[in-house]
């Protein structure tokens, strides 16, 4: 009778990586000094931690076949942004 319901299903891996990527922009606001003062605590890479997990587990185990190999491409890159902010944020202490 409703005809939605398939629909949200298929359309939950694609939410699960827009909670991934939401993870990484918060995290990338750690490396922006007026978030985070420069030899402050880095607080939001933890957030964005927090936001990535549950959206990495939800577009990985959700997703089915061949979708799921995209999408761990996909998350791969995501990953790869969280080492890049991690990169900076330990040179920024390094260097203070």
């Amino acid at each position: 009778m409703n005809q939605n319901k398939p629909m949200v299903k298929e359309n939950l891996p694609q939410i699960g990586l827009g909670l991934c990527v939401l993870g990484l922009v918060i995290a990338a606001l750690s490396v922006v000094p007026a978030v985070v003062a420069p030899g402050g605590f880095p607080w939001p890479i933890f957030v964005g931690s927090m936001v990535y997990f549950p959206g990495a587990f939800m577009a990985f185990f959700l997703s089915k076949g061949k979708n799921r190999n995209k999408m761990f491409n996909q998350l791969r890159f995501v990953r790869l942004g969280f080492i890049a902010v991690i990169i900076l944020i330990v040179t920024s202490i390094v260097r203070s």
